[in-house]
């Protein structure tokens, strides 16, 4: 009952309220491989130098290693494109290879107002940054977006499971209330439900634990791959350097790990203009090595449910469920 008050009362919020806190959907179809280099080493290496510069901004503080002070530094970088240097880079910084495709060359070039408010608005078409850029990330094709999404959502996944103590799958269903509502899932905002940005949200909750790796990761220690800060004789010295093909993995692919939508029109739409392309969604018996990991069983679900359950999309491109929905 709670759960469907509060369900409720967000859905009433995005009538009203749109969040400019991350960046707009993207299209991971029609770019082509071949437009981008890869950038996981550049992105790597201007991860840790923002790592250390957080590093040494917290030190001037605090002398005693106080993980607050920590956090706040480290969120100076890491964190939405609205105050996260990293983002605002990914956006703006014409040195990093991306591709932004237009929204009318798109597979949202049809949508309409009916479909999502946001992008089938005329002032979308005439924005340059109405779909999110993308860079390349090992063979993957990534949205900005999904950096956004690990680094902001990924905190306060971080923070309920890890400093609040909250069930896991409680954390999980918050990030499925938001992404229906604020975030993008429904008429008023873009119309655009993403297990994708799931998926990113829970490996931002996964890198903000490697940061000092006071906890095991959640797939197991064998995916320990922190911490990146420790403490040495009061201060905060960097330990390991942040890689970013750890999190990012065939679940933050959306022509792989699809979009439901909060219309049946949008819906026919997409699979209309995907009919064409060879790559298809995940499918119930497909085997894809990079998603096994998310057969974990959550911790203390009462029916033994798998992360998958939450986070990934085996039925394709549908309309959205907005209350039997996982």
């Amino acid at each position: 009952m709670i759960h469907t008050q509060r369900l409720f009362i967000l859905f009433f919020l995005s009538l009203f309220v749109t969040s400019p806190s991350y960046t707009a959907e993207v299209d991971q179809y029609t770019a082509n491989d071949n437009e981008l280099y890869d950038a996981l080493d550049a992105l790597n290496h201007r991860a840790n130098l923002y790592l250390q510069r957080a590093i040494t901004r917290s030190n001037l503080h605090d002398l005693n290693c106080n993980e607050e002070s920590l956090y706040k530094e480290l969120q100076y970088y890491f964190a939405n494109h609205s105050k996260g240097q990293f983002s605002k880079d990914l956006l703006y910084d014409s040195r990093i290879p991306k591709i932004v495709i237009p929204l009318e060359s798109s597979l949202y070039n049809e949508w309409s107002v009916w479909n999502g408010y946001l992008l089938g608005r005329d002032k979308a078409k005439d924005s340059p940054l109405a779909l999110g850029p993308l860079v390349k990330i090992g063979n993957r094709n990534i949205g900005t977006d999904k950096f956004e999404h690990l680094f902001g959502m990924g905190f306060t996944y971080f923070e309920k499971y890890y400093q609040k103590k909250k069930k896991l799958t409680s954390v999980l269903k918050y990030g499925i209330i938001l992404e229906k509502t604020i975030l993008g899932g429904n008429v008023f905002a873009t119309g655009v439900f993403s297990y994708a940005d799931l998926v990113a949200n829970f490996n931002g909750m996964r890198f903000w634990n490697h940061m000092l790796q006071k906890n095991d990761d959640i797939f197991g220690a064998q995916y320990n791959v922190g911490p990146f800060v420790s403490c040495f004789k009061g201060k905060w010295v960097k330990n390991k350097d942040i890689d970013f093909s750890e999190y990012f993995d065939d679940g933050v692919d959306e022509s792989i790990n699809c979009s439901k939508f909060a219309t049946k029109s949008a819906v026919r739409k997409v699979r209309k203009y995907t009919k064409s392309y060879e790559q298809k969604c995940l499918k119930k018996d497909d085997f894809l090595p990079s998603l096994e990991k998310y057969n974990t069983i959550i911790p203390g679900n009462r029916k033994g449910r798998p992360l998958s359950h939450y986070l990934l999309n085996r039925e394709g491109h549908e309309k959205l469920s907005y209350f039997n929905e996982f």
